[in-house]
């Protein structure tokens, strides 16, 4: 890793997400913004997520920096989504996602200590977005209260946890 590799503009952008998710986290809460608005910042975030991978590739930037610090930063800034959240959802939602998060963490880390390689699918994008969508319709939701809602909130979850085993069966037996 290279010191310089922090002024690329890929990863200036996830350090930039990273502390901007930080400084409106620490300082306002979900009930100071309107439903609306508060979609608005969830999907923003959710977006953002994409968009330094995008960038890294666009512009032939990918480093080893990048590498480490994007899903680190993901990982960061979707669990303080999710207690910034907190008095959205369900606890056993809160949970179920943080548990996923953190076997999350640590496939990541083994991979990084066992110089592995996953690749990212676009079934693991598309779990990742359901799972930004059904928290944009759960906030929705407090107003309409549609069990579809709930309905596809429980199917996104378990496509979340299918794609993680998905990757832990191809780390465990694809790359021995």
């Amino acid at each position: 890793m290279k010191f310089k590799d922090i002024f690329l503009i890929p990863n200036l952008v996830t350090i930039a997400r990273l502390l901007i998710t930080i400084y409106l986290f620490l300082n306002l809460t979900p009930d100071e913004f309107s439903i609306t608005n508060l979609i608005v910042i969830i999907a923003i975030i959710g977006i953002s997520d994409a968009v330094d991978g995008i960038v890294a590739r666009k512009l032939n930037q990918v480093s080893k920096l990048g590498i480490i610090l994007d899903p680190f930063t993901d990982r960061i800034v979707f669990v303080m989504l999710l207690f910034w959240l907190i008095d959205y959802f369900p606890m056993w939602f809160i949970y179920s996602l943080i548990i996923r998060e953190i076997f999350t963490l640590i496939g990541a880390l083994y991979v990084l200590l066992k110089n592995k390689t996953v690749t990212v699918s676009n079934k693991g994008k598309l779990g990742t977005t359901l799972i930004f969508i059904s928290i944009c319709l759960t906030i929705l939701n407090t107003s309409l209260n549609l069990m579809i809602i709930d309905y596809f909130t429980y199917i996104s979850l378990i496509f979340y946890y299918y794609v993680a085993l998905e990757y832990l069966y191809k780390l465990i037996y694809k790359n021995e």
